[in-house]
């Protein structure tokens, strides 16, 4: 009797273990997961010394995050690096694959590899420059030999930006609005300077100097203005069009190789942009036919390739003590009149308004309508900018302006 009663509680002990366990098991398979990495792309994080698997790969009922939880810190980072889920149409993937390592170190590093992406912390706070990394990532872990060239494989990531996830704001500023042939800037500190800049230019722009060994470090400031054309080319041709395009980028197609800019003439600048423009569209999947043609000159014409030396108002600050105070109002001045292009000379180089982005034009190439100098003392002829205008107008004074008198 004591023996069937020792059974009939050990019995009824086991039930109530068993109960507990299926709660648990249930729970730990209906609660959503914050301590892995949910990514089509992704298959594990590396944050210091933890490594945070996929989710699909982790067990639910693995203990090892409920004895060693990540911080809320970390947390954060895991969430910010799953930016990629609208990608995963375009580029279907059996597997996650790519490795992605988290510098503490060196917040502002960058550094593509094959198979992985080490990216700074700070980083992740800009959603464009997560995905534009990640991004690169996948298409070089995926197809390496088509994306040796690093500037195609960041005009293709511009371009999935701007069309599979409609990004367009970059720390401000509007790609696809304000990117203009006028404002494109190939020299290297123009781009340096750029809010398009790419992360992977971190280091090289703290030392304002590309890399010696880049075949491409002349055309870096036409990176974001391809990336846009190809987007604008992407947006005017047909549903069929389209998908052939994301077909090629699906099947890894070999894109059409870059030329270097030698010549930074505007002439050459607007034959190499034209040529780039119609090469890549093709090798992207378009077919060479007259909606192709048609769809890169209406992108070319809103690009303002036609007009890029000819600006309605030109202003020479470069002899101007308070040329900061000045340009100040004109960045301010100049959003009333969003529609008018006007280029502004300052000591530390050009910059076109209304987008306030530095452009590198030589100044004997600029037309304008009205060209307005402000002096503290009258340079030297051979010292003025030598602007073609139809009006030219000049004010010396040496404070600080207290009136706009150039409209």
């Amino acid at each position: 009797m004591t023996q069937a009663k020792a059974l009939e509680k050990f019995a009824q002990t086991l039930t109530v273990v068993t109960f507990v366990i299926m709660c648990w098991v249930a729970h730990r398979s209906l609660t959503v997961r914050t301590q892995c990495i949910g990514s089509s792309f992704i298959s594990f994080v590396q944050i210091g010394a933890d490594r945070i698997e996929n989710c699909r790969y982790e067990s639910r009922l693995s203990l090892n995050r409920l004895f060693h939880p990540l911080s809320d810190d970390k947390v954060e980072m895991l969430r910010a690096l799953e930016v990629l889920e609208p990608l995963a149409e375009a580029l279907p993937l059996s597997q996650p694959r790519l490795a992605v390592d988290v510098s503490l170190e060196a917040p502002h590093g960058f550094e593509l590899g094959h198979g992985f992406v080490r990216i700074g912390r700070e980083w992740l706070s800009d959603t464009v420059q997560v995905r534009r990394a990640l991004i690169m990532g996948v298409l070089k872990r995926q197809f390496p030999s088509t994306y040796a060239n690093v500037f195609q494989l960041e005009v293709v990531a511009d371009f999935l930006v701007s069309t599979v996830f409609g990004e367009s704001l970059w720390s401000g500023h509007s790609l696809l609005a304000e990117s203009r042939f006028p404002t494109s800037a190939p020299g290297f500190d123009e781009y340096c300077k750029s809010p398009f800049r790419s992360l992977a230019h971190f280091d090289q722009c703290a030392r304002m100097e590309p890399d010696s060994a880049d075949p491409q470090h002349t055309l870096w400031g036409f990176r974001p203005l391809l990336g846009v054309a190809l987007a604008r080319v992407f947006d005017k041709v047909s549903i069929r069009s389209k998908l052939a395009v994301m077909q090629a980028i699906r099947e890894g197609r070999t894109l059409a190789p870059v030329a270097p800019l030698l010549d930074t003439s505007a002439e050459a600048r607007v034959m190499w942009l034209q040529k780039s423009v119609s090469e890549q569209s093709i090798a992207l999947g378009l077919k060479p036919n007259e909606e192709t043609d048609q769809a890169i000159k209406r992108t070319l014409k809103e690009l303002d390739v036609s007009s890029p030396t000819h600006w309605e108002l030109t202003v020479d600050l470069t002899n101007t003590p308070a040329w900061r105070d000045v340009l100040e109002q004109f960045r301010a001045w100049s959003k009333l009149r969003a529609k008018e292009r006007m280029l502004v000379f300052t000591p530390e180089g050009a910059i076109a308004f209304p987008s306030g982005l530095p452009v590198e034009w030589a100044a004997e190439e600029v037309q304008s309508q009205k060209h307005v100098m402000i002096a503290c003392h009258w340079p030297k002829a051979e010292e003025a900018i030598p602007v073609t205008a139809r009006h030219i107008y000049a004010r010396q004074t040496c404070g600080k302006l207290d009136e706009v008198f150039w409209n």
